[in-house]
């Protein structure tokens, strides 16, 4: 059948078209961080038809200290999986405003299950199934659609959250609590609400639930990491990537993670710096310590049942993440997984065990909000420990009650310079840093995480900047000389770094360095 010359012109028409689209098509430079139009569609589709490169996703992200996520980018779509022995499932994330990949339209995925296939950036609700992911949905800037939590109200400590967008949302009927540890419940909300996304924990039930994803951030084991060189902090918050990559925020998310990354190991080093420091000096003054002699740390607090009965001290273990703290900060960790009392198959201490265990700490952790209550019961015992009877015992509610839990692991580098700082092994900075998340049970009232004056505003990291003691000291033009301090400007933040210049040793120079030696 011959075409009539109107229809032959028409084809020839789209023919050129279509060339001109695809020889016109230019990469996007960043991720999309919406659906696609129907226009934009047609000219990626016919770029691919004739053979061009395409790209959506030119900002990437890659494990680097976490083993347990790997994300494979393909043009149009990426495959993200979990690796976690328990877990190990895979999801099918495609670019938004383009058909969903099949097996039929792209041969390569023949084969493969996909636990949920969804399109990014999501757009649709959040279910929130723990307070750890909050940090991370706020960072993103994806307050606005959380619309359901399977958590309890009363340990959400996020100011914007707890303060104005649950109570509103409550109110209008767009926030929902679901209840507790309920697999169907989430299911059914599901499936009246198809485009919301549950985020699941390493250990839900129901791992193969669809529109789910499981985030296995508190799933990083201590140990794994050790044995391979890794560190645990870190590996935990580069699970921000993951949930930029729902997003196609990979490019927001890896900056904090290299940020936050880089004042990590940035507060460790000044802390070996002035830990090397010290011994150097009082090896000077022939006041040499004894090998391994190191501030020691106890991390403990009092166990009580759920019927308020004593079941004795709950001791730190290594390895864990508060290890690697007192690893990075050199001060010496007790540690035990000692006690004669059982309680549900975990050692605790007795009074006259822990007494013998911990009584000659430099410093105590106390991780738990109750020593009011364990410092009245038992004043005279107490006061038998080094640490209290010099006032350094500390608990974690400088931000509140709740927030430890919630926060801690999206401000890991503030933690780490927290406890440096209480051990003496932090530099002293003008303005200086206040501690968000130690207080001192004796001089500090508990603290809050402050007020949210505007929900829509981005995420604004509490962390204090690091200059590198090394820079500081090891070179440039800086004014000043003698007893006189001279402060020296931090790299984007206006934090300053006093350094007492006396000498051109670096030993005199860390001797002032604000601390007791």
């Amino acid at each position: 059948m011959k075409l009539s010359n109107s229809w032959s012109s028409l084809l020839l028409l789209l023919a050129a078209a279509a060339s001109t689209t695809s020889a016109e098509y230019t990469p996007p430079t960043t991720n999309y961080d919406r659906c696609l139009t129907a226009d934009e569609a047609a000219d990626i589709t016919t770029a691919l038809s004739n053979g061009v490169e395409v790209d959506l996703f030119p900002e990437k992200v890659s494990s680097d200290q976490s083993v347990y996520w790997e994300i494979d980018y393909r043009s149009t779509y990426k495959i993200l999986k979990n690796t976690q022995d328990t877990v190990n499932t895979t999801y099918l994330l495609y670019q938004c405003g383009l058909p969903e990949p099949t097996p039929e339209t792209h041969p390569e995925l023949e084969g493969i299950t996909f636990d949920s296939v969804f399109s990014v950036p999501h757009t649709g609700g959040l279910l929130v199934t723990a307070t750890t992911q909050i940090p991370n949905i706020e960072i993103l800037n994806r307050r606005s659609q959380v619309v359901a939590f399977a958590v309890s109200e009363n340990l959400v400590s996020s100011p914007c959250l707890s303060q104005q967008i649950i109570p509103a949302g409550k109110e209008d009927g767009s926030i929902t609590f679901l209840p507790l540890y309920n697999d169907t419940v989430i299911e059914d909300y599901v499936t009246e609400h198809p485009d919301t996304l549950v985020l699941g924990g390493a250990w839900d039930t129901d791992l193969k639930m669809k529109n789910k994803v499981i985030i296995s951030d508190v799933g990083e084991s201590p140990e794994e990491a050790l044995d391979q060189n890794r560190d645990v902090n870190e590996a935990i918050f580069e699970w921000l990537e993951v949930y930029g990559s729902l997003f196609n925020e990979e490019g927001l998310a890896g900056g904090v993670v290299s940020d936050t990354k880089g004042r990590y190991n940035c507060h460790t080093d000044n802390a070996a710096m002035i830990a090397e420091s010290r011994r150097e000096l009082r090896d000077v003054e022939e006041r040499r310590l004894e090998e391994g002699s190191r501030p020691v740390v106890l991390w403990a607090y009092h166990n009580q049942d759920f019927e308020g009965n004593d079941v004795g001290w709950d001791v730190g273990e290594c390895p864990n993440y508060y290890c690697t703290y007192a690893k990075h900060c050199h001060v010496e960790m007790l540690n035990s997984t000692e006690g004669s009392i059982d309680y549900w198959g975990y050692p605790r201490m007795t009074d006259e065990e822990f007494l013998e265990f911990g009584k000659n700490a430099d410093v105590w952790v106390y991780p738990s909000s109750d020593w009011n209550r364990v410092s009245t019961q038992k004043m005279f015992y107490l006061s038998q420990f080094k640490a209290v009877q010099d006032e350094k015992v500390y608990d974690y509610q400088m931000s509140g009650e709740s927030a430890w839990f919630e926060q801690r692991l999206a401000e890991y580098d503030t933690v780490l310079l927290d406890l440096c700082h209480i051990v003496d092994r932090a530099v002293s900075t003008d303005p200086p840093h206040i501690r968000k998340w130690f207080r001192n049970v004796y001089t500090e009232g508990v603290g809050t995480l402050g007020m949210c004056e505007d929900p829509e505003e981005p995420y604004t990291s509490r962390a204090t900047e690091c200059v590198r003691l090394d820079d500081v000291v090891g070179g440039g033009d800086v004014e000043g000389g003698g007893d006189t301090a001279t402060e020296v400007p931090a790299a984007s933040s206006g934090s300053r770094l006093a350094v007492v210049l006396g000498a051109v040793s670096i030993l005199s120079v860390v001797a002032n360095v604000a601390f007791t030696l």
